[in-house]
């Protein structure tokens, strides 16, 4: 039998698996930029791609122009945000240890299906959403303290306890927090006992801002901490892009690019997620599975969050290589086409299951 279909017999399962996620959180400002001002007998007409919003920036290079945006909505953002709270409503039991709050949790996510660990306020972020993707404009965040203590002292110490004990433990939001690195360090120092069935899972974010020594570095504490847990690494389609070009020649075949970063680092698992297709390359082999395309998505903003978010599910819940990129695209494609992200129950229905 279809192991996806099996999951409507294993609900009590579910709640037994820990995930621990670190360490970011933002609040965002979502907002279409408005091509068009509305008038009288017409309503604002948006850009609906960046390739539009980039040509017409670049109409106005050396002169200046204003741009108007419709304000959508002020949500949590973040990787962090995002995945735990579509683990947390797929039934897993999942702790957070990020940006939510100075003492306590911002109200933004006093809502989030999780256990929540603030150790520091949120980020502040614009996303620009288009009908192809998004933009998004943020600043790096400072500390007042270190970083790992301010985390120890979050969790009454328990952090490196918490990321030793669980069955999948992920690191988000490398690149946009310069003390990332740091706690990434200190999160895969925490494991002292190997257990290949436990899960240590990875998202750089954006890298093209970063230099090739940095990734370099990044990859090989990832492709270390494949000797305790089994790694994954995974990347969209611009951050695969980015390490084929630095590291493998200029690479832009993303399935080479995932077999090469696997290989090269150590790496025991590493996904690739576009909008036209996933992958996930292990020593077992390379699958591949179509995405569905979704010309109008209601919200692109956390969309691979949510992909990555299914894709820990899969994962923790032993579903087989080919069923865990569905499952994750078939989660991705509701959150897409809906706007929040669903339940194990709900998500199954919508599939006929």
């Amino acid at each position: 039998m279809n192991r996806i279909e099996d999951l409507r017999d294993l609900q009590a399962e579910i709640p037994k698996k820990k995930l621990v996620i670190g360490f970011d959180g933002f609040t965002d400002s979502v907002a279409r930029p408005i091509r068009y001002a509305a008038t009288d007998s017409t309503e604002a007409k948006p850009f609906e791609t960046i390739h539009d919003f980039g040509a017409f920036l670049m109409s106005k290079a050396g002169k200046s122009c204003s741009v108007e945006l419709k304000m959508q909505a002020r949500q949590l953002g973040g990787n962090l945000p995002f995945l735990s709270r579509a683990a947390g409503y797929l039934g897993l039991d999942v702790s957070c240890i990020g940006m939510l709050g100075e003492n306590e949790p911002e109200k933004l996510f006093k809502d989030m299906p999780c256990t929540l660990y603030p150790f520091a306020a949120s980020g502040q972020a614009m996303c620009l959403e288009f009908h192809d993707g998004k933009i998004l404009l943020s600043s790096d965040c400072l500390l007042p303290a270190d970083a790992w203590e301010m985390v120890l002292s979050a969790t009454d110490g328990r952090a490196a306890q918490m990321f030793s004990n669980a069955d999948l433990f992920a690191l988000v939001n490398w690149s946009e927090l310069s003390f990332a690195g740091e706690l990434w360090e200190h999160a895969c120092n925490s494991i002292r006992q190997q257990d290949k069935s436990k899960f240590a899972f990875f998202d750089l974010c954006d890298v093209s801002r970063k230099s090739r020594e940095q990734i370099d570095h990044v990859l090989r504490m990832i492709g270390g901490i494949s000797k305790m847990r089994t790694a994954i690494l995974s990347l969209n389609e611009n951050e695969a892009l980015t390490i084929g070009e630095l590291f493998f020649h200029n690479m832009h075949d993303i399935a080479g690019t995932a077999c090469a970063v696997r290989q090269s680092y150590g790496i025991d698992e590493v996904i690739v997620h576009t909008i036209h297709e996933s992958l996930l390359s292990t020593k077992r082999g390379s699958v591949c599975v179509p995405t569905v395309f979704v010309n109008t998505p209601v919200i692109s903003t956390g969309a691979g969050d949510n992909f990555n978010a299914a894709s820990c599910f899969a994962a923790v819940m032993n579903l087989e290589d080919r069923e865990r990129l569905v499952f994750a695209n078939m989660y991705a494609n509701f959150y897409i086409t809906h706007g929040y992200s669903p339940s194990l129950t709900k998500l199954m229905a919508s599939q006929g299951f």
